[in-house]
């Protein structure tokens, strides 16, 4: 296993983990963690503007040290020009809409941790049907991008046994180190 990175993008499906990956690995690492849906959303699920979204972006990667979760494709070339490396979460369509399922279910009304304020989960049917098409669409856009980078670490999980055992190196990792 490779040394994990200072610069880290973490990608993949909706459902997927990613978010409670990237808190993992920011707990453990101290690399500072930026949830990209915090950022982007306002107070009742409002969209920041493109030209501020693409300002915010390049302020995000200023920094020598990052972890930042999520996908927004189209500000997704800004991330990986800076990334050292990058996890790609390419999980089941099934798994993934299940996981949804179960976060709306325990997180229903309330803002998850990784939101911002006034951002209350809820059921969306169109989200469901972007966490169905993802792998065919955004997924694959999203791949054929980092594929394109040969100079990053490339880390891909299939499953959660991977991505829980990356952690679980990575704890090994850095308890070592101390």
């Amino acid at each position: 296993m490779k040394n994990i990175g200072k610069r880290i993008m973490v990608i993949g499906s909706p459902g997927s983990g990613k978010s409670t990956f990237s808190r993992k690995l920011s707990e453990i690492t101290g690399i500072p963690l930026i949830h990209l849906d915090k950022e982007f959303w306002n107070d009742g699920w409002v969209e920041t503007p493109k030209d501020q979204w693409l300002e915010i972006q390049k302020s995000l990667i200023e920094g020598d040290e990052w972890i930042i979760d999520g996908n927004y494709g189209g500000t997704i070339d800004i991330r990986l020009e800076k990334a050292d490396t990058v996890i790609c979460f390419e999980l089941s369509r099934l798994v993934c809409l299940f996981s949804y399922f179960k976060r709306v279910i325990t997180n229903l009304n309330r803002v998850r941790p990784d939101m911002p304020e006034g951002c209350n989960e809820k059921l969306d049917f169109e989200f469901m049907k972007y966490i169905w098409e993802f792998p065919k669409k955004s997924g694959k856009r999203n791949k054929d991008r980092i594929e394109g980078n040969r100079n990053k670490q490339i880390i891909i999980f299939k499953n959660r046994r991977e991505s829980n055992k990356y952690i679980n190196n990575i704890k090994t990792i850095y308890k070592s180190n101390c």
